[in-house]
């Protein structure tokens, strides 16, 4: 018979999504073309609870879709522009063009 530890989970999951991935600056250019990935791997779908991960879901933004907004915003991009990426849905499109 197994035996079933009693392990306690209180508040772990609100600190897994409370906790954020650090945005480095300077930002390089690997991590605009991860942080674009992120962006649109991670983008809202409108459900009956609300919007979610398309990936993960959970309640949108996730980490990955907060990092990836705030390494674009530390290079330089503005909402809109992150949001035009979205918009396009190319997870390989370079966000200079």
């Amino acid at each position: 018979m197994p035996l079933h530890l009693a392990i306690p989970t209180e508040g772990l999951f609100m600190a897994a999504v409370l906790d954020d991935f650090p945005v480095l600056t300077p930002v390089r250019d690997e991590d605009v073309a991860l942080a674009v990935r992120a962006v649109l791997v991670h983008a809202p779908e409108q459900r009956p609870v609300g919007p979610l991960c398309r990936s993960e879901r959970v309640p949108h933004p996730c980490r990955l879709a907060r990092w990836g907004r705030g390494a674009l915003r530390a290079a330089g991009f503005t909402e809109a522009r992150v949001d035009e990426l979205v918009a396009v849905g190319d997870p390989t499109a370079w966000p200079w063009k």
